[in-house]
């Protein structure tokens, strides 16, 4: 199985596992969250309901930045489809050489991009500026690349991983794998360029690129195929080093700590002990989904 399928279950693996967790953590507040509402105040049924309201508060934000981004996606790529002209012949040739006829849409855009879009039949966007900068073999490296998200669906799965993110908020190792899930799928895509083209293609089109990285700054929430040119990435491109899965310790703390108690909570219904660290994750996670929900205005169109 590649790193970037291993990734992928393993971060189905984490999320459904966190998400039966917390689902069972949810039936054990609720009576709490009712016994406040019918007897009055009381400490335990006060901290289980704020509990709830944390949680409540984290993934609607969460779902409501997920969701923004979808919009200005969609909106971004509606706007860049009213610019689609006819193929140059060098790019339907390439197109009709690796399968691709019918499934690639060219727009008249000066900045060089290409990037795999839709869910269920995806399709591939290339730019002007990206054709007219690369010569032959280079366009057609940089077509293996978004083929292989084409046909792996990669758009559907990132925005699944991202709803997932969003979901358990609460659980921030979600999140890095979701980030090391999707630049492994990067590479995947180019190492199936360089199995069909040698390095040198793919490489030369990324030096190319490297100069408007900054530039070519679309917004996207599925940056799948927009080649993310850096020149770590180059460098990884080139001298053919893995690059190891990395997760920051204060995530792993926070994850473990969020588990640890919710199974605590829901196995023992004792709420005060374990329920500080719960709600000490939703508030850092909460404030986290408010920074991506702010970062998201305006929408990108």
């Amino acid at each position: 199985m590649a790193r970037a399928d291993r990734a992928f279950a393993l971060l189905l693996l984490l999320a459904l596992g966190s998400g039966v967790i917390l689902i069972a953590l949810l039936g054990t507040l609720l009576p709490h969250a009712v016994d406040l509402a019918t007897r009055g105040a009381d400490g335990t049924d006060a901290v289980a309901v704020l509990l709830l309201l944390c949680a409540t508060l984290g993934i609607g934000l969460g779902l409501t930045s997920l969701f923004r981004q979808l919009l200005a996606t969609l909106a971004l790529i509606r706007s860049l489809l009213r610019h689609r002209v006819p193929l140059t012949p060098r790019v339907e040739a390439a197109a009709r050489g690796l399968g691709l006829s019918g499934r690639i849409d060219l727009v008249d855009d000066p900045r060089p991009f290409s990037f795999c879009y839709w869910f269920l039949r995806p399709r591939v966007c290339v730019s002007t500026g990206l054709a007219r900068r690369l010569d032959r073999q280079e366009l057609r490296a940089v077509l293996l690349h978004e083929r292989y998200h084409l046909r792996h669906r990669d758009p559907l799965r990132i925005v699944i991983a991202r709803y997932f993110a969003a979901g358990l908020y609460v659980i921030p190792l979600v999140e890095d794998l979701v980030e090391y899930y999707a630049l492994e799928k990067e590479i995947a895509a180019d190492g199936e360029a360089v199995a069909s083209s040698g390095v040198g293609p793919l490489a030369r089109a990324l030096y190319k690129l490297l100069p408007d990285a900054d530039m070519v700054a679309l917004g996207l929430l599925v940056p799948v195929g927009a080649l993310s040119v850096t020149e770590a990435r180059i460098d990884q491109l080139v001298e053919g080093h893995g690059i190891a899965p990395t997760f920051r310790p204060l995530s792993i703390a926070v994850s473990g700590g969020a588990l640890a108690a919710a199974v605590t909570l829901a196995a023992s219904g004792v709420i005060l002990a374990p329920a500080f660290l719960l709600v000490a994750a939703a508030i850092s996670g909460a404030a986290q989904q408010l920074r991506l929900v702010a970062r998201a205005l305006p929408l990108t169109s």
